[in-house]
């Protein structure tokens, strides 16, 4: 096998770890001029994670990932939004266009917030990281087209934009709660067991248990983009400040909102991502050619 292909990883039940089965020739060479893949594999040399506990992906889905990352992410769970569909749309067996007229292609994935690295599978030791991006903006057509609108200052606009109207304010602060309480929602049992336990890291340094108090924090409270809404939701104590009352969360990253928006499932009771929802606006204005 060729030293700069990418190798696909998969689940496998006997061992319960990533693998690297070989793919097409076709297939693996894709990877080759994707820098982040070429990153991902070295570092893969000497790591390896557990699965997602609620991944579900077809074997095409893998290869349109492979096409657009150079990687698949190991903590994935699913693909949640696609181009000119839904993402709940009836999955087929045929290859995937990953080009910006491609029906169907990815647009953004669901990922699993905790990263489970493997240090001793006997002794049952792993080192976990936290993930707290929930919806991960994949297609580099769309996210190409969404740095182009930052560069023409939309972050500063949508952020004067909720600025400046309180309904608004108010549903973005909701938005970023049913963000956070969904990524808690997906972890499993044991994950959240584990980050919640008070005693679970006994005759260890304390530094640990802080470490494992912060993963939980970041997981359990931030918001879209890293936002951690619970902080900001603090009253000011400076009574004299006037603008505390229309302060909101800075807007940051256009990309994260926007995977979000696309991925969210449209329902009575959900809080939609009023800046993922411009943004989708500006792309249909701004870019007429490309299929989102």
């Amino acid at each position: 096998m060729k030293s700069s292909c990418m190798l696909l990883l998969i689940f496998s039940n006997s061992t319960n770890a990533y693998h690297y089965p070989a793919f097409a020739a076709s297939q693996q060479a894709i990877s080759a001029e994707h820098s982040s893949g070429r990153r991902w594999k070295n570092r893969r040399k000497r790591q390896t994670f557990l699965p997602s506990p609620s991944r579900k992906l077809t074997s095409e889905e893998e290869v349109a990932l492979l096409d657009q990352l150079g990687y698949v992410p190991p903590n994935i769970c699913t693909v949640s939004a696609r181009s000119g569909i839904s993402a709940d749309a009836t999955k087929t067996n045929a290859a995937i266009d990953t080009s910006s007229k491609g029906i169907g292609r990815p647009i953004a994935i669901q990922s699993y917030p905790l990263l489970a690295q493997i240090v001793n599978k006997e002794q049952d030791k792993y080192n976990k990281t936290p993930f707290p991006t929930l919806y991960w903006l994949t297609c580099p057509h769309v996210s190409k087209a969404i740095s182009e609108i930052e560069r023409n200052g939309y972050v500063r606009k949508f952020q004067a934009r909720l600025e400046d109207d309180a309904s608004l304010a108010k549903k973005w602060w909701q938005c970023h709660e049913e963000y956070a309480t969904e990524r808690w929602g997906l972890l499993s049992e044991s994950d959240r067991e584990w980050l919640l336990s008070n005693n679970q890291i006994g005759g260890v340094d304390n530094s640990e248990q802080r470490k494992v108090d912060s993963m939980r924090e970041m997981i359990q409270y931030s918001g879209v983009a890293g936002t951690d809404h619970r902080r900001l939701r603090e009253p000011d104590e400076d009574k004299t400040n006037k603008d505390s009352s229309v302060y909101v969360p800075s807007v940051k990253c256009l990309h994260s909102h926007y995977a979000h928006y696309r991925s969210q499932k449209q329902s009575d009771s959900a809080v939609i991502n009023i800046v993922g929802k411009w943004t989708h606006e500006l792309l249909i204005e701004e870019f007429p050619d490309l299929i989102i």
